[in-house]
């Protein structure tokens, strides 16, 4: 073995040392020598790398606490299938390459917010939430790579990274303070449903990534999807297989939609996906699909389902098989997103192998259509599995005689 490679197998070693002997450290009221009595008090004790591992109290009440967390932490339930209970604010304070994971937290404190603090690293800290029940908000802006799955939550604020299978109020994605080539995911999400829809159930107003969303529910009380600002460059931003409905009920001079599109550059792709309004009477209502003249010119719509009561929403092209239903409604949505049956919506989709349903049969427009079929995300949160896949990237065709990567995303509750 040459020097060279001497040295990079030392750095490799010594790289991996904190792993190697990474401790648990456990949080027990009342516990016995070498337990926590507080949460606060083993991050205090906790070296980068260890497990904080949660017991419930014994007094039946939540640990009370709000948390600081400076270090590359990963926090879990002492029991299997048992969310630790905690009421709290959790600051998160960035550095590089830190890492920082929160499995099975039951936050009840409608103030706690989980928030960051700090100046932005070069290197994002990477905030893993899964697996949580939290009755108040995410906010992290730039400096944090979110990856939020299988959690429900209030609303979400973020710039960079995946939001996978979340019952939640709202989500929105602000711009980062880095511009890069990379595709902010959000898919399997449902808005505005176990929550009161606030105006907007998912709101894109970020032009320093591209945005890939599929197979979300989203409902607003004026837009379940507003677009103000995309990305522009090589890559397409994209809109699939989703629902969004607005259930404004008042005058539709305002302009309320299931989907508005306001961008001014970045090319938009939105397919497979049905857009419900609200229609009360000849003036009273929201639209499905309404934007302005640049932002449509920008926007390519393919298989769509809609409906526009209201002169002012945009009509696409049936050339593109897009169609109007009188099915596109915000009343006619299950809790799950999908629609209800008889609808025209069942095969009506891109009939592409690239878009082929989980059982191989033409694309279904809406959430339950495609691999990512919201089907794969419920139940959400309250599931009595150990472990979950919370994801899996795999390709959509693969060529006789050629290679299959599958990646999953998972994590043991």
């Amino acid at each position: 073995m040459n020097k060279l490679n001497l040295l990079v197998l030392l750095v490799s070693v010594f790289s991996n040392v904190s792993i190697l002997f990474a401790a648990d450290l456990v949080v027990q009221q009342g516990g016995p020598v070498g337990t926590y009595s507080t949460i606060t008090s083993a991050i205090t004790a906790a070296t980068d790398g260890d497990n904080i591992v949660i017991n419930n109290r014994l007094d039946g009440l939540p640990w009370q606490e709000n948390l600081t967390i400076n270090k590359s932490l990963t926090f879990v339930s002492a029991v299997d299938n048992i969310q630790w209970w905690m009421e709290g604010t959790i600051s998160i304070t960035m550095a590089e390459s830190r890492q920082i994971t929160i499995v099975g937290m039951r936050n009840t404190l409608v103030a706690g917010t989980i928030s960051r603090s700090g100046t932005a690293p070069v290197n994002r800290t990477l905030v893993n939430i899964l697996f949580c029940d939290i009755a108040s908000d995410i906010s992290m802006g730039s400096g944090i790579n979110l990856y939020l799955g299988s959690t429900k939550v209030r609303d979400v604020s973020f710039t960079y990274g995946k939001i996978y299978g979340n019952d939640v109020r709202s989500i929105t994605l602000n711009p980062d303070g880095v511009v890069t080539e990379d595709v902010v995911q959000i898919i399997g999400n449902r808005t505005g449903f176990s929550w009161s829809p606030v105006t907007t159930g998912i709101n894109c107003v970020s032009n320093t990534q591209y945005i890939f969303l599929s197979n979300n529910y989203s409902r607003g009380s004026g837009w379940g999807i507003y677009v103000g600002s995309l990305k522009a460059g090589s890559v397409t931003n994209r809109i699939i297989n989703s629902a969004s409905s607005s259930t404004f009920s008042g005058t539709a001079a305002n302009n309320f939609s299931a989907i508005s599109l306001f961008h001014t550059s970045g090319n938009l792709a939105i397919e497979n996906s049905v857009f419900a309004g609200t229609y009360t009477n000849a003036t009273n209502g929201s639209h499905s699909i309404y934007g302005n003249a640049t932002a449509i010119s920008l926007t390519t719509f393919t298989y769509n389902m809609h409906m526009n009561y209201f002169s002012g929403g945009h009509v696409p092209s049936t050339s593109l098989g897009n169609f109007q239903s009188s099915f596109a409604v915000a009343t006619n949505f299950n809790s799950d997103g999908s629609l209800a049956s008889g609808s025209g919506h069942v095969n009506a989709g891109n009939p592409m192998n690239t878009h082929l349903d989980l059982d191989l049969s033409r694309n279904d427009i809406g959430v339950m259509g495609g691999s990512y079929s919201m089907a794969n995300f419920w139940p959400l949160v309250f599931n009595g599995e150990s472990s979950r896949v919370n994801f899996m990237n795999t390709p959509r065709v693969v060529p006789q005689g050629g290679t299959v990567n599958v990646q999953a995303i998972g994590y043991d509750k």
